[in-house]
């Protein structure tokens, strides 16, 4: 039997589990670290975990919560759903939950302003947490920055400049804001960090994670950040039950502040158990299963090379930058320009880029709610309302010239302005340039593929996956990759999203 067989009566047991995965979601170690490679079952095995720790015997009598976190609402809704088709509603009665662990960092912060441990600017004990200030404004090319600072047990607010330009919102916007008690999520976590340096605040916050939690399961622990990492290490000392559940090799949000290396430190210090799924389902043809056992051991790997520039015969193309995925050729339709910053042009770019993915791809815009909350909209169904004009756009970039191109921006922003209070620019080729990429699909006659980052594409798969390579990327991958170093994590996970095969495409 291959590793793309599925479980056979030989190899699992009577409820669908293969042993080892039965071993992970049921063994009665209170802390544990389950290590899950790609295709290895990660979500069921969270998923039958969080059933013994709410269903089992000994914590019948115990009326605290079982929570299981993870860092996106995408991955937490996954194991959401799972965990309810699986168990029913009752599973997710309250208190028990599965939510971001953004919302146990907000319940901590709560908790110690209602306390009287930290005081808000004007008093505020409850505080309204939104993702950024897109609601709120506009960002502005600016030096001008804002930061909150506790001094004592008050909240300040500081203003500045930095040394450098930015994408930001405008301080004194921020500053109202703020007075009134509207935060963002980073605010919070920029505050409970300061917090948790203060011995009482820190004893009120074990305090309250013992209170309210017996079980705590962390899904892809390896992108917690140091106050993630904090908080975990606050639950297993108060004694809640802690399972780690995730991967070193697929840690990918360093840029977020993740510290893989300090989560390794965090298991060994605290003498996690730790239980590994070493077979994976996704492999459907040897030369993957191959290619991915390769990379994990930290061989050297050649892909095998495919001229672009026409449908490349893949379900996917990814590369670890947006840019890559604009200029390996017109064949592909890249679900994002880059990462998000905010803008409004940039916003109503993406409104068309949506137009586009959905129709062509069946795919939203990886952005699209950020685009929706920069330009002030709360209506979810207003891209489907704009589809008539967003397609008039359309259609006037399959018309060549620079005439054409601002004839389209033109209109974006007039059906823009519709259902949005912001103002959008006059034509730029900062604004313009996007459509023009766009306007090169557009004009394609032949099959477009979606293009995704490795960010977007981690915990996805494809039987066919084509993948964009700088030469220093091609040349890692020919040294043979470490689980230390980000960009190295960055192509293993590009590398085993296929089930059949991987091929690079120049």
């Amino acid at each position: 039997m291959t590793s793309a067989d599925p479980p056979g009566p030989a190899d699992s047991t009577p409820d669908g589990l293969t042993p080892e995965q039965r071993l992970a979601a049921g063994t009665r170690s209170p802390n544990i670290f389950i290590e899950a490679g790609p295709g290895t079952g990660k979500t069921t095995v969270s998923a039958y975990r969080f059933a013994l720790q709410r269903f089992g015997a000994p914590a019948r009598a115990d009326t605290r919560a079982v929570v299981a976190v993870s860092f996106t609402r995408s991955a937490t809704w996954s194991l959401w759903r799972r965990v309810q088709r699986t168990w029913g509603p009752s599973a997710l009665a309250w208190p028990h939950r599965i939510v971001t662990l953004d919302t146990i960092v907000c319940d901590l912060l709560h908790d110690l302003l209602e306390h009287g441990l930290v005081r808000w600017p004007n008093g505020h004990k409850s505080l309204d947490v939104h993702d950024s200030w897109a609601s709120f404004s506009s960002t502005v090319w600016s030096r001008s920055a804002y930061a909150l600072r506790v001094n004592g047990d008050r909240v300040e607010i500081r203003t500045g400049s930095t040394p450098q330009y930015g994408a930001r919102y405008p301080p004194a916007i921020v500053k109202q804001r703020l007075e009134e008690g509207i935060c963002t999520h980073e605010d919070v976590r920029a505050v409970l960090e300061q917090l948790l340096q203060n011995d009482r605040c820190a004893e009120r916050a074990r305090g309250r994670l013992a209170s309210t939690m017996r079980a705590l399961i962390v899904d892809e622990a390896f992108d917690a950040n140091d106050l993630d990492i904090a908080v975990i290490e606050f639950a297993i000392r108060a004694g809640v039950a802690v399972t780690l559940v995730g991967d070193p090799w697929q840690a990918l949000y360093v840029f977020r502040g993740a510290r893989p290396e300090a989560v390794l430190d965090l298991i060994e210090l605290n003498a996690v158990r730790t239980l590994s799924l070493t077979r994976s389902f996704r492999w459907k043809d040897s030369a993957q299963r191959t290619l991915a056992e390769r990379l994990r051991a930290g061989e050297p790997v050649t892909l095998p090379l495919r001229a672009g520039g026409a449908a490349p015969g893949v379900d996917v193309m990814l590369a670890l930058q947006w840019k890559r995925l604009w200029e390996v050729g017109d064949h592909v339709l890249p679900l994002a320009f880059h990462a998000f910053k905010g803008g409004s042009e940039e916003a109503a770019a993406t409104l068309l880029l949506n137009h586009l993915t959905r129709n062509v791809l069946g795919e939203d815009a990886t952005y699209l709610r950020d685009a929706l909350t920069a330009l002030a909209i709360t209506d979810l169904d207003t891209p489907r309302q704009l589809e008539p004009g967003l397609q008039d756009v359309a259609e006037l970039l399959r018309q060549p010239g620079k005439a054409a191109l601002n004839a389209a921006y033109s209109r974006l922003v007039q059906i823009v302005g519709t259902v949005s209070s912001r103002t959008l620019r006059p034509a730029h080729h900062s604004h313009t340039d996007r459509l023009a990429d766009l306007a090169e699909r557009v004009r394609n006659p032949g099959r477009l593929v979606p293009g995704l980052t490795t960010h977007q594409a981690k915990g996805r798969e494809w039987d066919a996956v084509g993948v964009c390579l700088s030469p220093g990327e091609r040349q890692a991958l020919a040294g043979g990759l470490s689980v230390q170093v980000d960009t190295h994590r960055q192509l293993y996970v590009a590398c085993t999203r296929a089930c059949r095969t991987t091929t690079e495409f120049i």
